[in-house]
């Protein structure tokens, strides 16, 4: 009963950071389940339908729960998009099926522009492309060409201090401030793409956005191949995590979160 009613919530509000501990638990449960669902469907395009919804349950939940912090990022400011991006398979396909769905015309221009970009950058470490000023791929005139569909990390970059980013653009070693919802909302909705994933049977891994990219816009069936089982991106940089310790945290979440949404008993913490 607590994960029905908590679904229609999330569908229609999202996360309440307002409400307790356990609210909050049951509100990302309820968003992995959701998830499963849309990916235990049958649309050959249901990955990037699952990361479409997840970045409106980060959208609605962004609205609902507002900062006292104010942000200072504003259109045509792109400092952080000079550094490296990863993003799962779903939410690739979705910037994907975005482009192609915006450049039906222009669609071989398009995707050779993107190429020219990408390999400016490519196999360059985020330090590195931020040394170097080398924008993403898919950035032009300083704005984002697919921001209604841009992954997880860039809806969950904001700063609180445009000067600080102009030094951390000039190379000085700062630490963007950035407010506790939008961190907090960014973790809830990554855990949730993690647990509904691995609970289908589909690969959780981060790969480099714009090589990543690429390769979907290359392979007009990547999507369908990749929910099959096939691996599209072999090849593709992956974000590995390197601490056993948040590894095996990670991996307790993603469990809590597939018990909770599948109606099992929760596993013991600690």
């Amino acid at each position: 009963m607590i994960l029905k009613q908590t679904m229609a919530e999330v569908s229609r509000a999202g996360m309440n950071l307002r409400s307790n501990s356990s609210d909050q638990s049951w509100a990302v449960i309820a968003a992995t389940r959701i998830l499963i669902d849309i990916l235990n469907g049958h649309s050959p395009t249901r990955a990037s339908r699952a990361a479409q919804w997840a970045h409106e349950f980060f959208e609605t939940s962004l609205r609902h729960n507002r900062s006292d912090i104010k942000i200072e990022c504003a259109k045509g400011c792109a400092m952080c998009c000079h550094t490296a991006v990863s993003a799962l398979a779903p939410e690739v396909f979705h910037v994907a099926n975005t482009i192609r769905a915006q450049h039906p015309q222009d669609f071989a221009a398009t995707l050779e522009r993107i190429k020219v970009g990408e390999r400016a950058n490519h196999g360059l470490s985020g330090v590195e492309r931020a040394h170097r000023k080398l924008p993403c791929a898919l950035l032009e005139n300083n704005l984002c060409t697919v921001y209604n569909a841009r992954p997880g990390p860039c809806r969950g970059m904001s700063s609180a201090s445009v000067k600080t980013c102009e030094t951390a653009f000039s190379g000085g070693n700062v630490a963007i401030p950035t407010p506790l919802v939008w961190t907090t909302l960014r973790n809830a909705h990554l855990q949730a793409m993690w647990a509904a994933l691995t609970a289908v049977k589909l690969p959780w891994d981060s790969y480099e956005l714009n090589e990543a990219v690429c390769v979907a816009l290359e392979q007009p069936n990547a999507e369908a191949r990749w929910l099959k089982g096939e691996d599209v991106f072999a090849g593709v940089a992956r974000m590995r995590v390197d601490s056993p310790a948040i590894a095996e945290h990670n991996r307790k979440v993603v469990a809590t979160l597939i018990a909770g949404a599948l109606g099992k008993e929760l596993p013991a913490q600690g």
